[in-house]
């Protein structure tokens, strides 16, 4: 491999950090489409290793064996993050304006094992569901999920889309999604944009009478601001009236179910939600 080809992995956390400082921007750096590619087969420690090796010859010198960091930043545990289907996207189409090149001269398999390979890094059996998924099925109709979640053009729009979540996202994320949801808010752009809501940020509105309103922010101009509530109802809100606009990182409207459910019923839903999509 060429030395070029060291960087497969070298601006994924620098792109990171450019979406969290700039976010409303963030769409502008989405990877190119990826062309049709072979589904991802189930990681294995055989998988993981091969990685290991082809990931030593060419994103080691910047990252260090395990992920570390070296000449380049640490990226343990940004799997957990982009999932499989995005470090894909990642390493076969660049991330356009960072330093970050495609590498499409590389076969899927050569691909998928340093796929695995990051994937592990900091994460032990990440990508491994053992639960249910048909229970799963039955516990996010039960749970009211599809309120604010569509898979399949089913169901609320106030939450990200689920079709296709489970080759978005890995085991880890899903499961922390679910316990710790304003901890694990999207970050890549491919998520976002499917989204009115960049990244599901919440706003904080407090207006000179002192009322206070909360939202995901939809539109916003020099007079006005657009906000979504929690229950799904449009807000206008007009500035003039307006004492303060702040966000709240860490928030979402998304409850956590860590004391609502059981492990056993996390792990069954995990199980279903990581069954959900395929290769694009």
């Amino acid at each position: 491999m060429t030395a070029t080809r060291s960087l497969c992995t070298a601006a994924l956390i620098s792109w990171l950090g450019l979406v969290r400082l700039v976010l409303p921007a963030a769409a502008q750096f989405a990877p190119p489409p990826i062309p049709p590619h072979s589904a991802h087969p189930k990681a294995t420690p055989q998988s993981i290793s091969a990685g290991k090796d082809l990931f030593a010859g060419t994103c080691a010198n910047c990252h260090g064996i395990d992920g570390s960091g070296a000449n380049g930043p640490n990226i343990q545990g940004v799997g957990a993050t982009l999932g499989p289907e995005g470090l894909y996207a990642t390493i076969r189409g660049g991330v356009p304006g960072t330093g970050m090149p495609p590498f499409a001269t590389l076969d899927d398999a050569t691909i998928w094992k340093i796929v695995d390979y990051v994937g592990s890094l900091g994460h032990e059996n990440a990508g491994v569901a053992t639960g249910d998924p048909e229970k799963g099925h039955a516990i996010y109709r039960s749970s009211g999920c599809a309120t604010c979640h569509t898979i399949d053009a089913q169901g609320g729009d106030l939450g990200p889309d689920l079709s296709h979540i489970g080759a978005q996202r890995s085991i880890v994320s899903l499961e922390k999604s679910l316990t710790d949801p304003g901890s694990n808010l999207p970050l890549d752009t491919s998520l976002q944009e499917r989204s009115a809501y960049p990244a599901y940020l919440v706003y904080r509105v407090v207006q000179k009478d002192g009322k206070v309103l909360e939202g995901m922010r939809i539109d916003e101009d020099s007079f006005t601001i657009q906000l979504r509530d929690s229950g799904g109802r449009l807000r206008s809100i007009q500035k003039f009236g307006v004492q303060k606009i702040e966000p709240e990182p860490g928030k979402s409207f998304m409850p956590s179910y860590k004391e609502k459910l059981s492990a056993t019923q996390i792990n069954d839903l995990v199980a279903y939600l990581s069954s959900l999509g395929g290769a694009q």
